[in-house]
């Protein structure tokens, strides 16, 4: 059976290439839809893939929603399962998935190329920063419990 969710780049498959859940069409993100990647290669966000895992508690396998094969649940849950790296890091680059194919470097547009080091990286060195004791200190927790008598609060 081909893949049609497959598009035409090798080695992704699933939603991946639309950087969508194929299943639910919510669009992958770094919280509750991450891109799951079962062990047939398929993608899915891992919501979608907890709904698969919870039907029946003892059982221990995801059925692919596509191909059928079974993946076992790890030890850790369905948030033990592989990310699809691809599309993780583009909705982690905040970039669509159009992006996946590598860019050649180049200058970042708006900042102004670099061409040499700066002559100092640090400060010259002289004696440390002073910085000043807290006063009302409780010697027991080592926070600020109460104000010394006498002193003014402004």
């Amino acid at each position: 059976m081909q893949d049609a969710a497959a598009g035409g780049a090798p080695g992704l498959r699933g939603g991946s290439q639309r950087g969508d859940c194929v299943v639910c069409y919510s669009a992958y993100d770094l919280t509750g839809h991450l891109p799951r990647r079962l062990y047939c290669g398929h993608t899915f966000c891992q919501a979608c893939v907890w709904r698969l895992a919870v039907p029946s508690p003892e059982q221990h396998w995801v059925p692919c929603p596509q191909c059928r094969q079974s993946t076992p649940v790890p030890r850790g849950g369905v948030a033990m399962l592989d990310l699809d790296l691809a599309a993780f890091l583009a909705v982690r680059a905040g970039r669509g998935p159009s992006c996946l194919q590598p860019q050649p470097p180049g200058p970042c547009k708006g900042s102004p190329t670099v061409t040499q080091q700066p002559a100092r990286l640090l400060p010259a060195s002289g004696p440390p920063p002073h910085f000043p004791q807290p006063r009302g200190c409780c010697p027991a927790c080592r926070s600020l419990c109460w104000d010394p008598p006498g002193s003014l609060q402004l």
